[in-house]
């Protein structure tokens, strides 16, 4: 599929397009193989010194190049000759060793030994005149800039440069390659993963008018002005490949390039969200990839007549299912991919037109429905994907019988159920299975056992509530992703976990996710066999016991999450051994002692959660001084005492600090302000928790209310010092922290005032600073902060009129609020302020139907003088009478003050309602 998650089991169109690359470049006459040709002539020695030059530039660490001695260059390893002339034409050093990228991109920590380096190539590549053919193509060449010597080489017929780590401005100098008939710079895109070139001038380009293969995957093109009109000049163009180049995309009235078989132009931007008119003129098309451009077929006629499409890729556009029905009507379909549209209703019963069909992708769409009986008679179909949809319906053996080719069946987050006899033997061979939500239990599968080919299996809250048989450990040793989270499986981990025998080859496991579920038991030290996993996740289970220390060992571990386990003893110092690790969560089980001073090893960690343990220590300065990366630091109920560490101030990234239930003491530190990312109203950079595969689960208290917290965390913003030993007043320069949603810094021993201007805080949402020392007003700034829904200022010395704001009168128990401080008055309290305290204002206070008191001004200048005639005998009594005086005005006051708290609660109530 076209945009694809670096780990997604799709198979990956860059590697798809590498593969067709090398049988292009077979196919062209320019009689060059791997092997040199015989010859009866040894080769030229200005060019076999050129080579030794070369080589002698170059890092090769596999010695790949140990056959370039001796006096026949010839006949070294990557180098052709011509038959008659004896001229090296040839220089192929790809790296068939590195054709899996995917693999590179996986580990953070991938060496490539087979790789060539170097940090400046060697010009004596010029003295090859003859050269036609040059391959230096998924090398590691990190860091330099494409030599501009190669411009020198003008009898290039073939130049691969993709993959090999070349960075910079592409040189314009390429462009003297005037026979070059084949051009790939390109990096296979997956995740936003680009290359780092770039051409801010492609001008170049346009004078390789012998193109007939342009790839430039992933170069960035964004300040190549009039670039794609440029490359329009090169009507001699078979395959164009500008996929993930930022490219604008103008509006052609034409095309000069009509002899395209292949054109890509995937995740760019189109001036107009209408497909192209001149893609109706491309008639030879084969291959057409466009998919995340936001594009749309308003006239549904395009596809119609484009008949010789053979593979079509359109995922995230807006195409609805009118266009599905008129791309039904290209019967030689191999590939369709329209995930990520609008697609809608029900899968159209012409899909069955496609007999040749064998990569079907409907996934995230919106479509419901039973799944039509024609689809089922795709015969040919070897990957079917129709994820995150509403269809619905029983599957049985009966639909899957005619599909004996299907590899990969992802049918997750959609209303299936899938009852199959027990011993049903499926006629496919699958490599990977997405039955994710898919009601498949209560039993185990017994069908899986039949599956020896699979890489990756999905079957999240599949409803299986059993233990895992025996045989699935010998399954799983060929398995690179197993996902079985959220089902009720049984028993212990190790009918999961089998790690490969000595003799055989090492299980290459890389995500293994079995979280929510009832396993029992130890963590198995054959968990640290699998040596290559990236993600692991086994919390919310029952196990029990100490972590292995073995665990250490798994160095390429991304993600590692043993929360709300009964696990116990000391966090082990292996840890500190996993320098990769971004997300560790250990909350929620009954570690105890002090945190091993290893871990200050762990520089990448964004994500740091050790809440709810037994941890007594004072707070490490080497969180500060060394996990600068950090963006979530969760360390509430423990037994951490101490001051809290200045060298906190040291995270600008943290946008998350939750503390509370420990036994800190000492004053909060005014260096509090140097949180940058708090600072900001915009979302934080932590963007993994939107990855299905990477979730940690953040807990944080909103209103009172605990909150779990596993997408969009990045706009997560919290300060939680609740529950401590704090002393001290409370930093004004927290006020500058303006993107704070949460600030609880209640049950302290806090004192001073609550600072004036924390009304800066125009974010805040929940606000606690119950149960301190706090004295003096309310600043009147607060009623000013209008995202406030939770407010708690009770039980500290807090005295003067409560301000009064249309938000503070919206909030609920607003009695509660200022319990338990005696000094305070007004409402919504029944103490009035004495005369000449009034609560202060934050412009005008309105009634229900939004008119201010000034409005009612008419009606006080006609009843004021009416109404003083009639009570002037009842104030002549009073001001006789003193004991009456005071019973009749106390009786008037308390009663004003009941009927204007009834009156604000039910305005309040009314108003929610209404919203």
């Amino acid at each position: 599929m076209g945009h694809l998650n670096f780990l997604d089991t799709t198979p990956s169109l860059p590697f798809l397009f590498l593969f067709i690359t090398i049988l292009v470049a077979s196919q062209i006459p320019f009689g060059c193989t791997r092997q040199a040709h015989s010859s009866n002539f040894t080769c030229i020695e200005s060019e076999r010194q050129a080579l030794l030059q070369f080589r002698d530039s170059l890092a090769d660490e596999s010695n790949r190049l140990s056959s370039w001695i001796g006096e026949d260059c010839c006949s070294w390893d990557g180098i052709s000759c011509h038959k008659t002339t004896g001229h090296v034409v040839t220089l192929d050093l790809r790296n068939l060793e590195q054709t899996e990228l995917y693999e590179v991109l996986l580990d953070p920590s991938y060496h490539c030994r087979s790789c060539l380096a170097c940090d400046q190539l060697s010009p004596s590549l010029v003295n090859l005149t003859n050269l036609r053919y040059l391959d230096l193509s998924l090398n590691n060449f990190s860091g330099i800039q494409i030599p501009t010597f190669l411009g020198l080489l003008k009898d290039l017929r073939y130049l691969n440069l993709s993959h090999a780590g070349f960075v910079g401005e592409v040189p314009h100098h390429l462009g003297n390659l005037s026979h070059l008939r084949y051009l790939d710079m390109g990096f296979g895109s997956t995740n936003n993963i680009h290359n780092d070139l770039r051409s801010n001038d492609v001008g170049w380009v346009a004078r390789l008018s012998s193109l007939e293969y342009l790839f430039l995957r992933g170069v960035n093109l964004s300040n190549a002005r009039d670039g794609f009109r440029i490359i329009n000049v090169l009507s001699s163009l078979k395959t164009l490949d500008l996929e993930y180049c930022e490219l604008v995309v103008p509006h052609l009235l034409h095309v000069n390039f009509t002899h395209l078989s292949s054109l890509r132009l995937g995740s760019n931007q189109f001036l107009n969200p209408t497909l192209p008119p001149w893609l109706r003129n491309l008639t030879g098309l084969q291959d057409l990839g466009l998919f995340y451009n936001n594009l749309d077929d308003k006239v549904h006629d395009t596809f119609r007549q484009m008949t010789s499409l053979v593979n079509l890729e359109l995922e995230g556009n807006h195409f609805d299912t009118s266009t599905l029905r008129s791309i039904c009507n290209i019967s030689g379909l191999t590939s369709l991919h329209m995930s990520y549209n609008e697609l809608q209703g029900s899968i159209p019963s012409e899909i069955g037109q496609f007999p040749q069909l064998t990569q079907l992708g409907l996934s995230n769409n919106r479509l419901n429905d039973t799944i039509p009986s024609s689809l089922w008679q795709l015969t040919k179909l070897q990957a079917l994907y129709i994820a995150a949809n509403a269809l619905t319906g029983e599957l049985s053996e009966h639909n899957f019988a005619k599909l004996r080719d299907l590899k990969v069946l992802d049918i997750s987050d959609n209303l299936f159920s899938l009852h199959v006899n027990s011993s049903w033997v499926p006629p496919f061979q699958l490599q990977y299975i997405g039955m994710g939500s898919v009601k498949i239990g209560p039993r185990f599968p017994n069908w899986l056992r039949t599956q020896k080919e699979i890489a990756g299996l999905h079957m999240y809250n599949a409803s299986i509530s059993d233990a895992i048989p025996s045989w699935f450990g010998v399954l799983s040793n060929d398995t690179r992703r197993i996902i079985l989270s959220g089902n009720k499986l049984e028993g212990s981990l190790n009918s999961v976990i089998s790690a490969a025998d000595a003799d055989k080859k090492v299980v290459q496991m890389l995500i293994l996710l079995l979280n929510h579920n009832h396993f029992t038991g130890s963590i198995p030290e054959d968990l640290c066999k699998l040596r290559t996993l990236i993600v692991l996740d086994l919390s919310d289970n029952h196990l029990s016991g100490r972590i292995p220390l073995c665990l250490g060992n798994l160095r390429n571990l991304l993600f590692l999450r043993l929360a709300n386990n009964s696990l116990y003893g000391q966090i082990p110092g292996s840890l500190g051994n996993l320098g990769e690790l971004i997300i560790l969560q250990l909350s929620k089980n009954r570690f105890d002692g002090k945190l091993p001073p290893s871990m200050q090893n762990l520089k990448s960690l964004q994500f740091l959660d050790l809440g709810e343990n037994r941890i007594a220590d004072t707070m490490p300065a080497w969180i500060g001084e060394r996990l600068s990366d950090l963006e979530f630091l969760t360390l509430q109920s423990n037994n951490f005492h101490g001051g809290i560490s200045n060298t906190l101030c040291q995270l600008p990234y943290l946008q998350v600090l939750n503390l509370e239930h420990n036994d800190l003491s000492g004053s909060i530190p005014q260096c509090f302000k140097n949180f940058t990312a708090m600072e900001s109203t915009e979302p934080g950079t932590f963007e993994v928790s939107n990855n299905s595969y990477f979730v940690p689960v953040l807990r944080n208290f909103k209103a009172g209310i605990e909150l779990e917290y596993s997408k969009n965390m990045e706009s997560v913003k919290s300060i939680s010092l609740s529950g401590n030993n704090l002393v001290g007043e409370i930093p004004d320069e927290i006020m500058g922290l303006v993107g704070l949603q949460t600030l609880n810094l209640s049950k302290n021993h806090l004192n001073g005032r609550i600072p004036r201007n924390i009304g800066n805080l125009k974010q805040l949402e929940t606000l606690d600073l119950s149960m301190n020392e706090l004295s003096g007003e309310i600043p009147p700034s607060l009623s000013s902060i209008y995202t406030l829904s939770s407010l708690n200022l009770s039980y500290n010395k807090l005295s003067g009129p409560i301000p009064s704001g249309n938000q503070l009168q919206t909030l609920n128990d607003s009695s509660i609020i200022y319990e338990g401080n005696i000094g305070l008055c007004g409402k919504p309290l029944l103490n009035s302020c004495p005369a000449g305290e009034s609560p202060t204002e934050n412009g005008p206070v309105l009634d229900d139907k939004g008119h201010s008191e000034s409005d009612f001004s008419w009606f006080y200048a006609g009843f004021g003088p009416g109404f003083s005639v009639g009570v002037v005998g009842v104030v002549g009594i009073l001001q006789c009478k003193q004991s009456w005086r005071y019973a009749v005005f106390k009786c008037l006051e308390n009663a004003h003050d009941r009927i204007w708290v009834m009156i604000a609660l039910k305005t309040s109530r009314l108003r929610r309602n209404f919203h």
